[in-house]
């Protein structure tokens, strides 16, 4: 699969961001915010990039398409912003990731991508952990993520045993992304503190240049 062609990406910005105590999508990191770095990244891979959000005014600046949670519920939870991405894309396929991860490796996306064809959600794992906030869903998926929201059931992952998953072992990934960096997203005022560290790191190591 040619993910240029053929796979819209998803940044799921809707989060409260509570332990932080501010929006995370707009911490400044080396001069520009956390959410442009995952931008930069997305779109040099995808050829369509949505930003899922309950503040659209936010992103209007970025030349990104915008949309809001289809679904309501009585508390926030990322499925419904999967199901929102997923029914908003143009693509059979999205590729859905937290917008508080500003150091996704393209390289990374692009190899999850060629896992895509026969699957309907294809999702790195490590040990008896998924990450389903770096992960890539078919449109087949829409259904039983509708119904799950009705049921008022919100763990992405217990859909999983009914559609065709393909598991990643993030071991894999290793050979792009030597320390996991990819998964790394920024929760807390401890976890920015750390990331503006590895941001400073990677720009030392060229790893930065062109975005």
């Amino acid at each position: 699969m040619s993910a240029k062609e053929k796979m819209s990406a998803v940044i799921l910005a809707g989060g409260k961001s509570s332990r932080m105590g501010q929006n995370k999508m707009f911490l400044p990191l080396g001069g520009k915010p956390v959410i442009l770095h995952l931008l930069e990244v997305v779109k040099q891979v995808f050829a369509e990039c949505i930003v899922v959000t309950d503040e659209p005014a936010l992103y209007q600046n970025y030349a990104v398409k915008v949309v809001q949670d289809i679904i309501v519920c009585r508390e926030k939870n990322s499925l419904t912003g999967i199901h929102a991405g997923l029914f908003t894309a143009q693509y059979p396929f999205a590729f859905m990731l937290a917008g508080d991860m500003p150091f996704v490796q393209p390289q990374v996306l692009s190899y999850l991508c060629t896992y895509a064809d026969d699957c309907d959600v294809v999702v790195p794992k490590g040990g008896r952990f998924y990450q389903p906030l770096c992960a890539i869903y078919h449109k087949n998926c829409l259904p039983l993520i509708e119904k799950q929201l009705r049921d008022g059931i919100f763990r992405i992952d217990r859909f999983f045993p009914q559609v065709r998953l393909c598991e990643v072992d993030i071991i894999e990934l290793k050979h792009f992304d030597p320390k996991g960096y990819t998964f790394f997203n920024i929760n807390t005022p401890e976890d920015y503190v750390k990331a503006c560290k590895i941001y400073q790191m990677l720009q030392c190591q060229g790893q930065f240049s062109g975005r």
